[in-house]
């Protein structure tokens, strides 16, 4: 459904193209700008760090997870309804708090990932409108879809050397 979705947009907007000829698309992929720039490197450090310490911090909390569970099974066979029943219960809450605890981390990573690459997402933003005035273009188009699917079907050889802007954008951040 997606799939039929994103093609029909193009169409669309290859439609529209078409009924404007004056209308200039340039394009660019912003990911290859990310791995060219020198700060990728420090952000994705500073990513693994904070995972490092929350995967010690969930292997903690996983490992006790598990003494429980084999001391209740060991134990299981001479405890009381009411105590297997407690015990049984403590173990689900334990269970669910590491579940909730995996997902606040992956929360808080995407936060920081959002944090640390605002400041240079916004001034690509910049530079790509920068650059799209210059070259007067009326739209800068992102060459793949956030699954890496590509979205434009077709580019001319004129159009990739004049109108792709990733290298132009990447020049223009490392300076």
């Amino acid at each position: 459904m997606m799939k039929y979705f994103t093609t029909t947009i193009i169409l669309l907007f290859g439609l529209t193209l078409a009924a404007s000829a004056q209308m200039r698309v340039g394009y660019m992929d912003p990911q290859v700008v990310l791995d060219n720039l020198p700060e990728k490197e420090a952000i994705e450090r500073q990513l693994n760090r904070f995972l490092d310490s929350r995967e010690s911090e969930f292997e903690e909390k996983a490992i006790e997870l598990q003494n429980m569970l084999a001391r209740f099974q060991q134990e299981a066979p001479n405890l009381s309804e009411q105590e297997t029943r407690r015990r049984q219960q403590e173990l689900q809450t334990r269970d669910r708090e590491l579940e909730e605890f995996q997902m606040r981390v992956q929360r808080e990573l995407e936060q920081r990932q959002a944090e640390l690459l605002g400041p240079i997402l916004q001034e690509m933003n910049i530079v790509i409108e920068s650059l799209a005035a210059e070259m007067n273009l009326d739209y800068v188009l992102n060459e793949a879809t956030s699954e890496g699917e590509m979205f434009l079907l077709f580019i001319s050889d004129d159009g990739k050397e004049n109108l792709n802007l990733t290298d132009k954008v990447i020049a223009r951040m490392l300076q």
